[in-house]
């Protein structure tokens, strides 16, 4: 006869809470069934599990070596039975990746929206460039992502819900004229999202298209710092104006026509395909439109010139 979850689980609680008595308390049992239990199992383990002396109590040496291997049985037990839970990620953990641009235009209303919808939901963030999102996507590392690089990951689904509306932002003090060429910026400080990003790519594509080099580019990690320092004329850069909406109000900074125009690069949601569950169409509807209302992104529908 093999070993069942039923023994161990009894043989766990009796020797947590004391005595077989407890142990029966605690799941709604008898004492003989509890005590059956204990003795079958130890039959079949061939060893003894409670000191049986009037004088002693307790485990035996073995007894103690058998609760912490049967710790361990019941969490994986409890582990594989919340397998239905992992596989949707609106109910348990939900391990949410952001690019900045998405937290900084919508990312704490789209947190309020989703534990509003889903009252158990528990959520885990992480807030960096898309292509380390993409590699935490790849090696599930995460359940869903907001970015703009694809994975290209047979195990990821992605789901384009827009295009970027990025442009070319400055000081005033710093570029006077509003229509800019590759030529006409090149000799300016560029800053760029630190490398390997999509918004350094898309940066460099701009200027080697056109056979022209900048002469200075620096590269951050933070769209936050990057706004400060275009704001106090340090450098140009390309970036949401709708990250920036207080900075252009106010004449720090002006949003630049760039000729030829910037290739805006696709908005995605990517998710684990093992995740796929009914709240994944939630999220991704949440995300659009929350993201379309700030101006971070033109839905795909605007794109597509519908």
């Amino acid at each position: 006869m093999r070993l069942s979850l039923q023994q161990i689980e009894t043989f766990y609680w009796a020797a947590r809470l004391g005595g077989f008595h407890a142990a029966a308390r605690h799941q709604h049992l008898t004492q003989p069934t509890v005590s059956a239990r204990i003795q079958e199992l130890e039959s079949q383990l061939g060893v003894q599990l409670f000191e049986r002396d009037r004088g002693r109590r307790g485990l035996t040496i073995v007894g103690r070596d058998a609760l912490a291997q049967a710790e361990r049985m019941l969490k994986l037990a409890d582990e594989f039975g919340q397998l239905a839970e992992r596989r949707d990620p609106m109910r348990g953990l939900l391990r949410l990746g952001a690019n900045e641009s998405t937290a900084l235009a919508g990312l704490a209303e789209l947190l309020t929206q989703l534990k509003a919808a889903y009252k158990g939901l528990r959520i885990e963030i992480t807030v960096d460039v898309g292509m380390t999102l993409s590699r935490k996507m790849i090696e599930r590392e995460l359940d869903v992502a907001v970015l703009n690089d694809s994975s290209d990951a047979r195990h990821v689904i992605e789901q384009t819900i827009g295009l970027t509306n990025l442009h070319w932002v400055a000081s005033p003090t710093l570029v006077h004229q509003r229509e800019v060429t590759p030529e006409t910026l090149a000799s300016f400080p560029v800053i760029t999202v630190s490398q390997p990003s999509s918004n350094h790519t898309l940066v460099t594509n701009w200027f080697h298209d056109a056979g022209v080099e900048a002469e200075n580019v620096s590269s951050c990690n933070s769209l936050s710092t990057m706004r400060q320092l275009v704001a106090a004329g340090h450098g140009v850069a390309v970036m949401s104006p709708a990250i920036m909406r207080a900075e252009i109000e106010s004449g720090l900074i002006h949003t630049l026509i760039s000729k030829p125009r910037l290739r805006q690069q696709k908005y995605l949601v990517a998710y684990q395909d093992e995740r796929r569950g009914s709240g994944i169409d939630t999220l991704i509807r949440l995300t659009r439109d929350l993201l379309a209302h700030s101006g971070v992104l033109v839905p795909r529908r605007e794109a597509d010139g519908g």
